[in-house]
């Protein structure tokens, strides 16, 4: 069951091949950003070019997103998208409040295509395989309605081809997608989902089940590996929950029980919910503290807003729980919904959490 109340944390991606990749694959998966002309709009200039002159590098699209709800939303908030409390209270027994209202669904596929992402995670997104345990109402729209073990899964559907998708090993909600013109998945198939693709497992305090920091490495169609590492923090505000959440944040930048951190390879690209802000809860989380730390003892920038008056990207709460943060990269990034200008996934009440989209290129 997903926790319900007014805060979750975030836990992003990346991953990497450690010490058999080169300063020379370093710098080829940094440039290979540089390899191709800019053919679409950003979010830092908001269109394309105007005018005629040199192509500028392309940046690649990345993008992390808490794909869950919650019963505890003003669902019958207007406009009226016909998800209310009953439903909601639905979602919650049987779903795990994860992405399964079909019309939300729909309309998160309607707008990646529009986004033109080439390297997603997803937290909390639905996992089709569940619907052999779940009782299903054929009078409500919910996604075991009509599910067979043929259907292709949630993953699948929101990109469709031209896509690549794993998800990590205990956490098969937890999940990642890479555009096969931009990079490939290392290990897995092209043509079917890799459900435990995404490498990693729990703290080695135990603290947490499954993979909450899943990593993968990319083989980049320009050459060189970049290394992507999902966090799904844990949630909750008390002295355990934080503690786990220390204990994740430095499976990704230390040591994720075996000696290497998770974010060990010559690019490397984390994003997730980490389930805490590093600024607005500082003084009273200590993860918070130990995520802002670990990030600048390891060379690695948040891409992300953190500033307090910078867009929230959780329902309600002025908080940024969901980030991108890297090393070789840099780039600019927005809140669907929350930046001016960004329009949000669905104008109606349903997500609790706000996606991020960065364009990024090498530092």
């Amino acid at each position: 069951m997903r926790t319900r109340l007014p805060l979750l944390v975030l836990f992003a991606l990346g991953c990497g091949e450690g010490a058999a990749d080169s300063a020379d694959s370093a710098d080829a998966g940094a440039q290979a950003l540089d390899a191709a002309p800019d053919a679409r709009p950003t979010p830092a200039d908001g269109g394309g070019p105007a005018d005629a002159g040199p192509a500028r590098p392309r940046p690649v699209r990345v993008m992390t997103f808490n794909g869950g709800t919650t019963d505890g939303l003003p669902h019958g908030r207007a406009p009226d998208d016909g998800y209310d409390g009953a439903l909601a209270a639905i979602a919650d027994e049987h779903y795990e409040n994860s992405l399964s209202w079909n019309p939300a669904e729909a309309a998160l596929t309607a707008w990646i295509a529009a986004q033109r992402i080439d390297v997603a995670v997803f937290q909390e997104i639905f996992h089709d395989p569940w619907c052999a345990d779940i009782p299903v109402d054929p009078d409500l729209d919910f996604v075991c309605r009509g599910w067979t073990p043929e259907r292709p899964w949630q993953i699948q559907r929101l990109f469709g081809p031209g896509y690549q998708v794993a998800c990590a090993p205990g956490q098969p909600d937890n999940c990642l997608a890479v555009r096969t013109a931009f990079a490939t998945l290392r290990g897995c198939p092209l043509d079917a989902p890799c459900p435990e693709g995404l490498e990693g497992a729990g703290p080695p305090s135990g603290c947490s089940r499954g993979a909450r920091v899943g990593r993968a490495v990319l083989d980049l169609a320009a050459g060189g590996t970049w290394t992507v590492v999902n966090v799904h923090g844990t949630s909750g505000f008390g002295v355990d929950d934080a503690a786990c959440r220390v204990d994740q944040f430095r499976q990704i930048f230390a040591d994720r029980g075996d000696g290497q951190p998770a974010a060990n390879g010559p690019v490397n690209l984390v994003m997730g919910d980490f389930n805490t802000d590093p600024v607005f809860f500082a003084d009273n989380d200590p993860s918070a503290a130990e995520l802002t730390a670990l990030v600048d003892a390891y060379g690695f920038e948040f891409l992300s807003p953190t500033a307090r008056d910078a867009p929230a990207t959780y329902e309600g709460i002025p908080v940024r729980i969901d980030h991108v943060i890297a090393d070789a990269l840099t780039g600019e990034c927005v809140i669907a919904g929350g930046t001016a200008g960004e329009p949000p996934v669905m104008d109606a009440v349903y997500w609790d959490h706000r996606p991020v989209v960065c364009d990024v290129r090498a530092r």
